[in-house]
């Protein structure tokens, strides 16, 4: 009887270790089978977990803040140097100064109260886009210990979050927030291309205050100033769809070019060929001392481009040259010739060759200058002090046309800069991706998307504690009924 029971038993234990390795060779097909047999349980796990992730979202969107974001694109002159077209610096912080804020808070027609400058300043986050080839190329350079390119992003993502505001408010402070910018870049833009003269050109001002003689060159250098920026004006409305921009700036300079030649030159020829001057001494020693100083800089300006055309030849030597230089010991390459063509004309040749042709340019116009002092120093020494009194007849009429038609040129300048700077700069300054209102940063679809997947993983990571959990205990209870029948 006792051997019979103890058979049984050691069936009983058998069958046991079978069920058991049966269970430890799961493999996937297993565990899918496993998870359809038991899918009714899955589904209540997952719809109780589904519902305490809809209540977390539900808490999340009720207590977390509300943050409107979009991105905004620059492209305006100078940004590619991080500068603005007036020279200053760009910098995040311009999109979070108090000026552009307070503003933007006014034309959004935010309350008052609401608007604690210092609080949204705080709140208000500037993340440069960095394009992913940029952002994998500085991995590689961190992981190999090398410089990083230099990169200036010219879209930013810009964030902000207040409390209080509706949807329709917040979106209403970003575009105010947008606009007040344009208008700030806008400003820049003028600063450096409006034309503004420091010189009252009338004639009782200038006849007073100046030599006869230095009054044509006070005229010439306005011209030239004038000229500059027209041209610059000029290259860049050739970018912008509408043409009537450029026929006008080119009337302008049209104009200019007109009153240099009807007015500014009689005016010179009248001044240098009838010898106008007060003190032909002091003049004469001035022109003197100016002439040497441009000899020093044409010399200068001539080495410095030696200097540059010497290092253009070598680093415009042939790709093979340069490549026998980057070769390994077996003579192979240590990097393509791509990447050679594209450190070699990318990297050196092309700063080189602008700065090559900013010191010639810089050097002709320092040689003319000094041929026309030269001109001066030929029929100076001929000419006598002349008073006011012994001006020629007309003079004064000159001198009172080329002010009043230079003052005309200048304010059709600035008119018409104003409105090309209005018309354009909306797309200097675009909006990237419009703006967004979520809460803390995430969207309701993401948070949703979150939530059932880890909800299905956790019903399936429950449902399988709860079976190793039963499979633990069944393999204890038969260990314990064994023991207590041996």
């Amino acid at each position: 009887m006792t051997e019979q029971t103890t058979g049984e038993n050691r069936r009983t234990v058998v069958a046991d270790s079978f069920e058991d390795e049966d269970y430890g060779e799961t493999g996937l097909l297993d565990g899918i089978r496993f998870l359809y047999s038991h899918r009714l349980g899955l589904a209540v796990r997952f719809l109780v977990f589904f519902g305490l992730g809809i209540v977390a979202i539900l808490l999340y969107r009720f207590s977390a803040p509300i943050v409107v974001q979009g991105t905004l694109s620059l492209t305006f002159r100078g940004m590619e140097r991080f500068e603005y077209p007036s020279g200053k610096k760009f910098s995040v912080e311009d999109f979070r100064s108090p000026d552009l804020l307070s503003k933007a808070l006014v034309d959004a027609g935010v309350p008052q109260e609401k608007g604690d400058l210092k609080k949204l300043a705080a709140q208000t986050l500037i993340t440069p886009v960095i394009p992913a080839d940029i952002q994998s190329r500085w991995k590689k350079a961190d992981k190999d210990g090398t410089k990083k390119e230099e990169y200036y992003p010219n879209e930013f993502d810009v964030g902000f979050q207040i409390e209080g505001l509706t949807n329709g408010q917040l979106i209403r402070l970003f575009d105010a927030l947008t606009e007040n910018y344009r208008r700030q870049v806008k400003y820049e833009q003028e600063a450096a291309l409006k034309f503004i003269s420091d010189t009252d050109f009338s004639y009782d001002k200038i006849a007073s205050s100046y030599d006869f003689w230095d009054i044509p060159e006070l005229f010439q250098h306005t011209y030239r100033l004038l000229d500059n920026q027209l041209s610059t004006l000029i290259t860049e409305s050739l970018e912008y769809a509408d043409a009537k921009y450029q026929f006008a700036f080119r009337k302008i300079s049209n104009d200019l070019h007109t009153w240099q030649i009807t007015r500014l030159q009689p005016l010179e020829a009248l001044t240098y060929e009838g010898h106008l001057v007060k003190n032909r001494d002091f003049m004469l020693q001035r022109i003197l001392y100016r002439a040497g100083d441009l000899d020093i800089q044409i010399k200068q300006k001539t080495q410095e481009a030696s200097e540059a055309e010497r290092l253009l030849g070598i680093i415009s030597k042939p790709n093979a040259l340069l490549a026998g230089q980057l070769n390994n010991k077996d003579g192979m390459p240590v990097i393509d010739a791509s990447a050679l063509d594209k450190l070699i004309k990318s990297d050196y040749v092309g700063p080189v060759v602008s700065r090559i042709s900013k010191l010639q340019a810089e050097t002709q116009a320092l040689e003319a200058e000094r041929a026309r002092l030269q001109k001066q120093l030929a029929v100076l020494p001929k000419a006598s002090n002349v008073t006011l009194q012994q001006l020629p007849p007309g003079y004064r009429e000159l001198i009172d046309t080329l002010s009043s038609e230079l003052k005309a040129i200048a304010r059709s300048y600035n008119s018409l800069l104003d409105e090309y700077l209005t018309a354009t700069i909306a797309s200097l300054v675009t909006i990237r991706q419009s703006p967004v209102v979520t809460r803390g940063g995430y969207s309701l679809v993401m948070l949703l998307i979150a939530v059932v997947v880890l909800s299905f993983f956790l019903a399936i990571s429950l449902m399988g504690i709860e079976h190793l959990h039963h499979k633990l205990r069944s393999m204890a209870a038969g260990a314990g009924h064994h023991g207590a029948n041996s």
